[in-house]
């Protein structure tokens, strides 16, 4: 019986430790925080902005992978600095329309720094965005902390 226990929860017992190995920790232990946190607006639902939820899942993995670009952005002020208390979180509202080049503001910033929230804007709107049929609003929220 025990080794028919080990051949049915063995597989389960694999996946929880190689799922329990996928996280990470800082020195201190506690989990890693992301370097950039996804914030949903509190206004109407998705589908009535006319940003279907699919859209809103490209965009947002898109918007992931560049992070690194919009990061440049930071990373250049924070070596003209050299402060390591300069970081924060800024949040943009990303505008889609049919047709239409993609409009992007700020929304929140704690970082305070003009340069960084331009650049950011600059940014984002060289990236292609899916088409889409209807206008709408997102909003996206970038964590910056020095590295170092």
């Amino acid at each position: 019986m025990h080794a028919r226990f080990g051949r049915v929860f063995g597989g389960f017992v694999w996946a929880t430790l190689a799922l329990g190995a996928c996280a990470t920790s800082d020195s201190s232990g506690s989990a890693a925080e992301p370097r950039y946190t996804i914030v949903k607006g509190d206004s109407t639902p998705a589908a009535r902005e006319g940003i279907p939820a699919d859209k809103q899942s490209d965009i947002m993995m898109m918007l992931g992978q560049r992070e690194p670009t919009a990061r440049k952005c930071y990373q250049d002020a924070l070596n003209e600095k050299n402060d390591r208390g300069f970081q924060g979180t800024v949040a943009v509202v990303i505008q889609l329309a049919p047709g239409s080049k993609v409009k992007v503001r700020v929304s929140k910033s704690t970082l305070n720094s003009p340069e960084v929230e331009q650049c950011l804007i600059d940014k984002i709107q060289e990236f292609e965005f899916p088409n889409v049929e209807q206008t709408g609003d997102m909003q996206y929220e970038y964590l910056f902390r020095p590295a170092y």
